[in-house]
């Protein structure tokens, strides 16, 4: 929050309103009947199917993407809403014992529809985070090496189907990944300023609204994918350690938590949960750093947007009632 309200001080208090918002969601989910709620989250993933489909006919249009319902004061992104009940539809699922092949086979269709839906917005990078979920699940539920080989093959034959559906600025982006200075201009210019970005705060800083590349418009989107940066330029190297610490920690708590379940069902959410906070963490802070392409992934709990940030509040709400349940 303070790292909003030093880059883009005129949307603090949207940020603030979407904070409360979240808390109090988050509230709700850690006091959710998580096995009652799993036994019925087909529903979940009908809705989140539908809102998809909503958004691609009648969504708003923003810089060549549909990713945003209009709805008057809140433009919810379908994409970050559905993944607290994408998650809970795909733990439940994976959760039933003696799965024959088709019912797996069944799954892998079941998740492709949101991936491809969020494809075609275009969002890559929540298309990834849904891409990654219900596979680490189906690794951490059947992992065989009948299994094993057949995820690679499923791979080779997804990997040229993702080449086909991507955007050319997304493949530009996986090219300035590999060479960023090959194209300053455009192409390699967001990582290259988020890199002087995080090395010029150095060790301590410059302090809070003192960041050159942020304030003075260097730093492309420095409150939402670039946040890291801008805050890395303002709190330095010290800043950032101790946000990696935080975490840190959150993820030990999932691990530990997932040790201690014993219903199939709520350990494959926390699994699901997990993976997701790595996920969008990892890439996020990779990216700001220049060791990951630039996909436009959130950083959870970070980032502004009222809808990464209510959906990542009501994961934390799942967490919650995770944790309850040891």
């Amino acid at each position: 929050m303070l790292t909003i309200w030093s880059t883009v001080p005129n949307l603090f208090f949207y940020q603030l309103a979407f904070l409360i918002t979240g808390l109090i969601i988050m509230y709700y989910f850690s006091k959710l009947d998580l096995r009652l709620v799993l036994s019925l989250s087909t529903p979940l993933y009908i809705i989140s199917v539908l809102l998809l489909l909503i958004t691609l006919l009648f969504g708003e249009n923003v810089r060549g993407s549909t990713r945003w319902l209009n709805l008057g004061l809140f433009s919810p992104q379908t994409s970050e809403i559905i993944k607290p009940l994408l998650i809970l539809f795909y733990a439940n699922f994976l959760s039933k014992k003696n799965l024959k092949p088709k019912n797996l086979l069944f799954f892998g269709l079941l998740s492709l529809i949101p991936f491809i839906l969020v494809v075609k917005q275009p969002d890559l990078g929540s298309a990834l985070a849904l891409f990654v979920i219900p596979l680490v699940l189906y690794i951490a539920s059947y992992f065989k090496l009948k299994n094993l080989l057949v995820l690679f093959l499923l791979l080779a034959v997804l990997t040229p189907l993702g080449l086909k559906l991507a955007k050319p600025y997304q493949l530009k982006r996986v090219e300035s990944f590999i060479n960023p200075y090959a194209d300053t201009a455009s192409g390699g210019y967001n990582v290259i300023q988020s890199t002087i970005a995080v090395g010029s705060g150095r060790f301590m800083g410059k302090g809070v609204s003192l960041g050159t590349q942020s304030h003075l418009n260097f730093l492309p989107e420095r409150h939402t994918d670039f946040i890291f940066a801008s805050f890395v330029e303002e709190f330095g190297l010290l800043g950032s350690l101790l946000v990696l610490a935080s975490f840190f920690l959150l993820l030990h708590v999932m691990l530990d938590t997932a040790s201690k379940l014993k219903d199939r069902g709520l350990y494959l959410t926390q699994i699901a949960i997990f993976t997701l906070f790595v996920f969008q963490s990892f890439i996020n802070i990779g990216m700001n750093l220049g060791l990951a392409p630039v996909t436009g992934i959130t950083l959870p709990l970070f980032s502004y947007g009222g809808s990464s940030l209510i959906s990542s509040l009501a994961i934390l709400g799942l967490q919650l009632n995770l944790t309850d349940s040891t």
